[in-house]
């Protein structure tokens, strides 16, 4: 059972950080392709900024998930590329 919670616990996890990534990126791309929200927001470079450091945090969060919780023993225990 434990194992079963600590999946559910990652999956809502990364469910989370990919969500928040989405919604920035959704933010950024509004502000880029249409101007109609732009006049709303006075400080749209504030609010890009804001957008893409959000977007940065998520996937930044992502990829530490990923190298170190979701990597296989096979991945773990293979040798670095720059060794060779």
């Amino acid at each position: 059972m434990d194992n079963l919670v600590s999946s559910q616990l990652m999956r809502a996890t990364i469910a989370r950080f990919e969500a928040e990534r989405q919604e920035a990126l959704a933010v950024v791309e509004l502000f880029l392709n249409a101007s109609v929200g732009v006049g709303d927001h006075p400080n749209v470079i504030n609010e890009l900024q804001s957008a893409v450091i959000k977007m940065a945090s998520a996937e930044e969060a992502l990829e530490s998930l990923s190298r170190n919780f979701l990597t296989t023993s096979k991945e773990q225990n293979a040798p670095d590329s720059e060794d060779e």
